[in-house]
C-alpha cells in the first residue's frame, strides 16, 4: 500500500517538510536538488505523486513532465511555483500537470491543498476524503476480537486509520476464510498507542492478507479515538480537522 513521492526542490524547508510529514499518509519520500537527478533513475523510483518546484529551471521540468505522461501508471505532478502566466498554466495542464501551488511554501496550508489535488477525482465525484494515517512511524496499533459463536480469537497488526476504518494485515492470509467482506463484529478492541477503544466494525474489503474494516460504532472511547485523530491530522497537516461526527 505504500507509494512513492518525488520532490524536486533546491529549497531544504519544502523538501524536509514533504519528507517528515508524507510518510505519515503512507508515502516513501525521495528528495532531489535537481530535476535532471530523477529523471535518470524514474524507472526505479516509479513514482506515484511528483512535486517539483519549477522556478530553478523552467525548461527541465517540462522535460520531466513529458517522461512521465509516457509512464504505465497514472501520476500526480503538482508544481510549485512564485508566479506563473496563464500560457505557462495551460501548457502546464498539456504536460499533465495535476495542479500548481504559488509560493512562498505554507505547510499549514499548502499540505493540505496536495493532498486534496492527490484526491480531487474523488472529491469531484461529491465524496468526502480521509487522510488514512499509517502505524509505525508515529504510532502502534491493534485490532483483536473474539467471534465466540465460532470460538476463535483474532489479533491483528494495524496498517493505518483513518476517521471512518482501518486497514489491517495478517500475517497468515490462508487462515480466517470466514472474514470477508460483509463480515461484522459488535465488539472488538482497537489499541492505538496502548489506549484501548471498544468498538464495532464491519469488513468491507478484503484482499490476500490487507484487510479493510469500516467502523460502526466507538462506545465510550470515541473521545479518545477523535483526539488521536486529531493529533494525528496536526502532525501532517497542521490542522486537527476532522469531518465524522460519532
Amino acid at each position: 500500500m505504500k507509494q512513492n513521492l518525488i520532490v524536486v526542490s533546491n529549497m531544504n524547508p519544502i523538501c524536509e517538510t514533504l519528507s517528515q510529514k508524507f510518510p505519515l499518509l503512507g508515502y516513501e519520500v525521495f528528495a532531489f536538488k535537481d530535476v535532471s537527478e530523477p529523471i535518470k533513475e524514474l524507472n526505479s523510483l516509479d513514482p506515484d505523486l511528483v512535486i517539483i518546484d519549477v522556478d530553478d529551471d523552467r525548461r527541465k521540468w517540462k522535460i520531466f513532465a513529458s517522461g512521465l505522461k509516457l509512464a504505465k501508471k497514472k501520476i500526480t505532478i503538482i508544481l510549485l511555483a512564485s508566479s506563473m502566466t496563464s500560457d505557462e498554466a495551460d501548457e502546464a495542464i498539456i504536460l499533465g500537470i495535476s495542479g500548481i501551488i504559488i509560493k512562498p511554501f505554507f505547510p499549514e496550508v499548502h499540505l493540505k491543498r496536495i493532498f486534496e489535488i492527490v484526491h480531487r477525482k474523488y472529491k469531484m465525484m461529491g465524496k468526502r476524503i480521509y487522510p488514512r494515517f499509517y502505524a509505525g512511524l508515529s504510532f502502534e496499533g491493534e485490532l483483536r476480537f473474539q467471534d465466540l459463536e465460532k470460538g476463535k480469537s483474532y489479533s491483528y497488526l494495524l496498517v493505518n486509520i483513518s476517521e471512518i476504518g482501518a486497514a489491517i494485515r495478517t500475517n497468515y492470509p490462508d487462515e480466517a476464510s470466514e472474514l470477508v467482506k460483509g463480515y461484522s463484529m459488535p465488539n472488538a478492541t482497537l489499541t492505538l498507542d496502548k489506549k484501548k477503544i471498544n468498538i464495532s466494525f464491519e469488513i468491507v474489503f478484503r484482499k490476500g492478507d490487507l484487510i479493510g474494516i469500516l467502523f460502526k460504532d466507538l462506545g465510550e472511547g470515541k473521545s479518545n479515538f477523535i483526539r488521536f485523530i486529531q493529533t494525528m491530522s496536526l502532525r501532517v497537516f497542521g490542522k486537527p480537522e476532522i469531518k465524522r461526527k460519532w
